[in-house]
């Protein structure tokens, strides 16, 4: 089914670019448009074990899967490890070469070049797919991804840490 409208109220998403819409935002605007049946396919991703997903979401898992298994190969590799890591599915050249940038870099551009892979392989799934639900489910998962890379609240994240080692405190039983 096609949804034109839903397609062009959302702002445009760039890799570099802070998105204009939350991912929650989305959800509920997707909830409005979309049909009941269609929005479960849209949200199935985040459900834990979820059986029968789209092939978007299939593809999208498969190529994760292959770039921490790549990752893994060369972490033990480096670590000079007996480790053998066999690779699942096909080898894909976007995550050798993305891999091979993020040697030297720091974990935080580490991260963003993976990103960039992952963001890639995003665009070329959402070809030919400008208004239907395979676009949305493209465009949710760039929307979670970028939603990381949001300002985060530093008085807030410390409130967080304070409370989880006060509940590690709690739960500790001394010998």
């Amino acid at each position: 089914m096609m949804y034109p409208f839903l397609s062009a109220i959302l702002p445009v998403i760039t890799p570099a670019a802070v998105p204009e819409m939350s991912l929650e935002e989305f959800d509920e605007l997707a909830q409005e448009q979309l049909s009941e049946k269609d929005f479960c396919k849209l949200i199935a991703a985040d459900t834990p074990d979820a059986g029968n997903l789209l092939p978007v979401y299939q593809e999208m898992k498969c190529f994760k899967e292959c770039l921490n298994y790549r990752i893994a190969a060369m972490r033990a590799e480096k670590l000079k490890t007996n480790e053998h890591f066999e690779v699942p599915g096909e080898i894909y050249g976007e995550i050798d070469f993305a891999l091979a940038s993020a040697v030297s870099a720091s974990p935080l551009e580490r991260e963003k070049i993976i990103d960039a892979a992952c963001w890639r392989k995003l665009d070329e799934l959402e070809i030919s797919h400008e208004m239907d639900l395979i676009h949305f489910c493209v465009y949710r998962m760039k929307l979670a991804m970028l939603q990381k890379y949001s300002k985060r609240d530093g008085d807030a994240g410390c409130k967080n840490f304070e409370a989880a080692l006060e509940k590690l405190a709690a739960n500790f039983n001394e010998p």
